[in-house]
């Protein structure tokens, strides 16, 4: 069974928008700063990336909204690789965003890829970064095209 990484946060002023709804950015960003928490609970920072000459890239996400979330509450956001191409360069996450409790109030769901940071062109990620990305891979994990 695969590990899922869960960041938690909790909802500021500055996160809610005019009803007092978390902002719809907000929950993308969420889901980036736990794809970072993924890879930085396996020791690779920002800055340990970019010495291997790494980056990533998105290429897309959406957000399904189930439930409100308002000013004050806790949520934790999973992080799973729901898919991966065969080099590790492309992937595919899926995130869970949760109240105490467990309720789900929305599903993020993120595609990218790794660059090289000097030729601009897609890559492998290294072995550090590769191997946090596998033992992250959910268990109906797809093989995603190049």
């Amino acid at each position: 069974m695969s590990n899922i990484f869960r960041k938690y946060f909790e909802v500021r002023w500055d996160d809610v928008d005019l009803n007092g709804h978390l902002r719809s950015t907000r929950y993308l960003e969420y889901a980036t700063t736990a794809r970072l928490g993924l890879l930085m609970d396996a020791g690779w920072d920002v800055h340990a990336l970019q010495k291997k000459g790494v980056a990533a890239v998105l290429h897309g996400e959406d957000v399904r909204y189930l439930h409100e979330v308002f000013l004050a509450e806790q949520v934790a956001v999973s992080c799973q690789v729901v898919g991966l191409s065969t080099d590790g360069a492309r992937w595919r996450m899926g995130h869970s965003v949760s109240r105490e409790g467990g309720e789900e109030v929305a599903v993020v769901r993120s595609l990218g890829a790794r660059i090289d940071i000097r030729t601009r062109k897609v890559t492998p990620p290294p072995p550090g970064p590769r191997a946090a990305v596998e033992a992250a891979r959910s268990d109906d994990c797809e093989v995603i095209g190049a």
